[in-house]
């Protein structure tokens, strides 16, 4: 295992078999935390089909203006349970697909970047960057799982776990999917309002030959948008969007002065791709600006939502509904001008991190409608979706969330461990700290910030960030800056350690 000493980069090389290694060691509950041992429960009878809705780029938090509704998403919602505190562990695509995918934290599974695409964000960056290798075949999928166990399995759109990819059949076997469908790559401009519409077709006509077949299956319908908004407004006419009645960030700022450094420098990238954004709120033309960007994303996710719906009711035709656990979920979030800031990237703030998460199944009418608001993370998926499909997955880091579908009020952890190694995340800066090793609990979002070769410490080396959700829901106030709040930031720092040793380096206590 890398000592203190070795860079984060080293981790992206990871052999196949420290990977295997490292999934082999089960997870262990945190004694300090009285965190809940992963849950095993009991395959049901009948094993359900499982159809995963993914979208791209759509963070928790999005407040809908009035008279503007999802009718899709909320008919998922209304007949599933909601997890209202669910995050991804990492940003941007990659490495957040990746934890939902394997269900291992991304430094385990060697996705610490984003794969090489098509995306503008690629070309601009590639003369500076290494990108992430393929997803190793040899790591355990959802895909390859759910196969083991007796699944047909399709995927459907954005994939942006490996490239290149063909366009046959078996373009993704390796990673498990019996099947794949216009498998797009990165997310270039404009790419999810041409492309998507595609992929549904994809997914419809799948879904109307499949879906009440005997054989339980698994299909992952995994749309581009609302990535699209990473060119805006670049590549837009901010003045067509129609106006939906979006707002301005309540959490907007101009100055990240006590604020990491990487987040100045993120600002300036998401420029350099994006365009040019207005610095305040306060002038007409800058609250207008603003509010219009809001209105094209409401856009893009009304867009997303009319192409759900054609994709559950065509579920609902195939006759299988009755037997589909139905899965939506986001990839990463969108910082969406909180802070200033837009896309994702190195941060802790709820918009990049916390992100939609339903399990809606049929044959659980007494849980429709609810809300899970104990934290939960994309690592869950794999183990959970496994149990709800009968199958046995490799040890991971992740829960089983089985027990909440039933027990909505209980939790399977206290604390969740989010990282980020991207250097297309502010790393082609030098010196700045881009490596992020960081924890959200029910009350503290906290990380420490640092450059590869201090990924470990010594502790005097990072830059911090701690927000205490409790009295600053918005995130403004860093306790942290300028060594404040000692005390606290040396439980949470004890506390990454913790988690680090449990979920990154489990075959060493000490993490290292």
């Amino acid at each position: 295992m890398p000592t203190p000493d070795q860079p984060t980069d080293t981790h992206r090389h990871l052999s196949r078999r420290q990977v295997l290694a490292t999934m082999a060691a089960a997870p262990v509950a945190l004694p300090i935390l009285g965190a809940l041992a992963p849950t095993v429960s009991s395959a049901p009878a009948v094993r359900p089909n499982i159809l995963v809705i993914m979208t791209d780029q759509e963070r928790a938090d999005v407040v809908l203006p009035v008279d503007f509704t999802l009718p899709a998403r909320a008919r998922v919602e209304a007949n599933g349970v909601r997890f209202a505190m669910h995050h991804t562990p990492t940003a941007p695509c990659s490495p957040a697909r990746s934890a939902f995918f394997t269900g291992l934290q991304a430094p385990v599974n060697g996705m610490t970047d984003n794969v090489l695409g098509n995306d503008l964000m690629g070309t601009v960056l590639s003369p500076m960057h290494a990108w992430s290798p393929n997803l190793d075949t040899g790591i355990p999928t959802l895909g390859t799982v759910l196969k083991k166990a007796g699944y047909r399995s399709a995927y459907i759109g954005k994939w942006h776990l490996s490239e290149p990819i063909g366009t046959n059949l078996t373009a993704l076997s390796a990673y498990g999917f019996d099947e794949a469908f216009d498998i797009l790559s990165g997310g270039s401009p404009d790419e999810g309002s041409q492309e998507d519409p595609g992929v549904v077709d994809h997914a419809v006509d799948w879904l109307q030959r499949h879906g009440n077949d005997t054989e339980p299956w698994l299909c992952v319908v995994s749309m581009v948008n609302p990535h699209d908004m990473m060119y805006c407004p670049r590549f837009y006419r901010l003045e067509d969007v129609p106006d939906y009645g979006a707002d301005v960030p309540p959490n907007f700022e101009s100055d990240l002065s006590t604020k990491p450094a990487v987040q100045n420098v993120w600002r300036t990238m998401n420029e350099a791709v994006g365009g040019l954004m207005p610095g305040e709120v306060t002038s007409p033309l800058g609250r207008r600006q603003w509010q219009q960007w809001g209105n094209w994303y409401l856009e893009l996710l009304r867009r997303t939502d009319e192409l759900m719906g054609s994709v559950l009711a065509a579920l609902d035709r195939s006759g299988g509904s009755g037997n589909t656990v139905v899965v939506k979920v986001a990839d990463h979030g969108e910082l969406g001008g909180a802070h200033g800031l837009r896309q994702k990237g190195a941060m802790i703030y709820r918009e990049n991190n916390r992100v939609p998460f339903v399990i809606s199944d049929p044959r659980n009418p007494a849980a429709h409608s609810t809300t899970v608001n104990a934290l939960t993370s994309h690592v869950d998926l794999m183990p959970t979706l496994a149990t709800l499909a009968g199958a046995a997955p490799s040890p991971v880091a992740g829960r089983d969330l089985t027990p909440l579908l039933t027990n909505p009020g209980g939790s399977v952890r206290e604390a969740l461990l989010l990282t980020s190694d991207a250097k297309s995340s502010g790393g082609q800066t030098p010196g700045v700290k881009y490596c992020l090793r960081g924890t959200i609990t029910p009350r503290y979002s906290f990380a420490r910030y640092s450059i590869p070769l201090h990924i470990n410490g010594p502790r005097s080396e990072f830059e911090y960030e701690l927000y205490d959700r409790q009295e600053d829901p918005l995130e403004l106030h860093n306790l942290a800056h300028n060594g404040g709040a000692a005390g606290l930031v040396s439980q949470l720092n004890d506390l990454v350690d913790s988690l680090v040793a449990q979920e990154i380096h489990p075959l060493d206590s000490s993490g290292r």
